[in-house]
């Protein structure tokens, strides 16, 4: 699979401070299946988890 990462959404990582760790795991998830949402035309929704917060207090990106 071939993963790309838009101008805005590298802006965003570098300013929130997301690792590049949590982002593998969720590209590693999404490959499994397990996606929050499909948008169709092969764009997915895919949480990314907040320091000490976990999934369902972050990112939704």
């Amino acid at each position: 699979m071939r993963v790309f990462m838009t101008r805005w959404m590298a802006k965003f990582v570098r300013r929130a401070g997301i690792a590049e760790a949590a982002l593998i795991e969720a590209i590693t998830r999404a490959e499994r299946g397990l996606v929050d949402a499909d948008l169709g035309g092969g764009v997915i929704k895919q949480r990314v988890g907040r320091v000490g917060q976990g999934r369902s207090g972050g990112y939704r990106r």
